[in-house]
């Protein structure tokens, strides 16, 4: 099989350039929930990704834990869209697909299993997902495709 330099160049390129701008909308839309419920928050950015810390705990607690996930997964979606206005490069297709199956997973873990996933015991397996899809992503859509071979006998 071969695959398409183009594809995975433009993929890594993407993935690394908007992992901070799809961390910061997944923590606005935890600020928004904050912010509605009257409260101050807090965000920043180091290497493990984007953060916020709201001054309170929201009333609707469910509302706050999933709607970061919610925000990330509209980001995620106006990547895709593009590609779908665009249809210029799959690597972009690639790299919104991997961010939507990671911000959908989020908003589960972060909603229903808010304990688990604040105690950071699962940090790990969401890089390890998000990291595959987005690996999978890419190899799936970098793949070319060769010409079908004519057998001899059907000469």
């Amino acid at each position: 099989m071969k695959l398409g330099r183009k594809v995975i160049v433009w993929s890594v390129v993407l993935y690394f350039a908007l992992s901070i701008p799809v961390s910061l909308l997944h923590e606005l839309g935890h600020v928004y929930v904050c912010t509605a419920s009257g409260f101050d928050y807090r965000i920043w950015i180091d290497f493990t990704g984007g953060h916020m810390l709201c001054s309170g705990r929201p009333h609707v607690s469910f509302a706050y834990n999933a709607m970061g996930g919610v925000f990330g997964l509209a980001g995620s979606a106006a990547i895709i869209t593009f590609w779908l206005l665009a249809k210029r490069h799959h690597a972009i297709l690639a790299v919104g697909l991997a961010y939507l199956a990671d911000q959908a997973a989020k908003i589960i873990l972060e909603g229903f299993y808010t304990r688990i996933y604040e105690s950071g015991a699962i940090d790990g397996y969401i890089t390890a997902l998000q990291v595959s899809s987005w690996i999978g992503f890419m190899l799936y859509f970098a793949r070319i495709k060769e010409p079908a071979k004519i057998a001899a006998s059907d000469v």
